[in-house]
């Protein structure tokens, strides 16, 4: 993240932050990550989705076939329901993530700076990481409810139009409410995933800057004294994605199967029975349903998001001041 030339710490309050310019480049980041990555974010969902009820990792297409490996199913959503259908449902988090990043990296800025966090694995970075959570959380929760029941129904009854139509039905049948089905476990699964983002990336980035850099450049820049090797940003982006992801990934597939029950059931299961449920039925691996191809999407869409923020910050920088 942005940071002056002190090598030990970030702005102080006094400094401030440049909001417009974080701000473009948190919308930046969910734009490029959401694009990305969406179509192995339907994969994770189908393979969470379905691990509670089927007696082994295999999921269930439309077709009636079962698979369980990620890019053999990837094929069979392509071959029986056409490419189209990796992106179905992509307009909630297309908004949602955009909205969120903005947010989310303006106000980790704005917080770590209030702490006066140190640059590397500073246990701040993970403060101001999941500081942020509360209000992720309430984007999210909407967005993934949304976003779970669109991508399920492409393969069960295929009644809703688009996204908004979905809200709308989802509201109109089963109230407002509806639409925060998991929002507990997933703004806890926000704290633990931005705290373990943002403090791995802070922390990775600053070994790799220290390890490879240009030794003849001695120029102060927004990241310190030393001039990082290019790729350290998105590497360090996506091993921060991935690692998150992995941490905080049981809570996900928890909240995965909280949201992807179906609504009409009169014995729909909150959290801990969804837990309890996964641990009876499929062991601790049951929490682990779908990991692959979610680690693979953390590490791209984590390293484009990376990227992307940081190239947006410093070219807009000079401009936006």
């Amino acid at each position: 993240m942005r940071k002056l030339s002190n090598q030990n710490s970030v702005k102080t309050p006094n400094d401030g932050i440049n909001i417009k310019v974080e701000a473009l480049g948190g919308l930046s980041a969910g734009i490029i990550g959401t694009v990305i990555g969406y179509p192995l974010d339907l994969v994770k969902t189908r393979m969470q989705t379905f691990a509670v009820s089927l007696p082994t990792h295999s999921v269930t297409t439309s077709s009636g076939a079962t698979h369980n490996s990620v890019f053999r199913l990837g094929y069979t959503i392509i071959r029986n329901e056409g490419i189209a259908s990796l992106y179905k449902g992509m307009t909630p988090p297309l908004i949602s993530l955009t909205i969120l990043n903005t947010c989310t990296f303006t106000s980790y800025n704005y917080i770590r700076n209030e702490f006066n966090a140190k640059r590397g694995f500073d246990y701040k970075n993970a403060l101001a990481g999941i500081s942020t959570a509360p209000f992720g959380g309430f984007i999210s929760t909407v967005e993934h409810m949304i976003k779970t029941q669109m991508q399920l129904d492409n393969v069960m009854e295929k009644r809703y139009k688009g996204s908004l139509d979905c809200m709308k039905t989802l509201i109109q049948e089963h109230g407002f409410k509806v639409i925060y089905t998991g929002h507990a476990v997933n703004t806890v699964r926000e704290g633990v995933f931005l705290g373990t983002y943002f403090y791995t990336y802070e922390g990775t980035r600053m070994v790799l800057q220290n390890v490879f850099h240009d030794p003849s450049y001695i120029s102060p820049t927004l990241d310190g004294n030393k001039k990082a090797a290019a790729w350290t940003i998105p590497f360090a982006g996506g091993i921060s994605g991935a690692w998150a992801w992995f941490v905080s990934f049981p809570l996900d597939c928890i909240k995965a199967g909280v949201q992807g029950q179906s609504l009409s059931s009169p014995n729909r299961k909150n959290s801990m029975q969804v837990f309890k449920e996964l641990i009876q039925t499929k062991g601790w691996k049951g929490l682990y349903s779908g990991v692959t191809p979610s680690i693979m999407r953390a590490f791209i869409v984590s390293s484009s998001r990376f990227t992307a923020y940081e190239m947006v910050v410093k070219f807009c920088g000079d401009y936006l001041r």
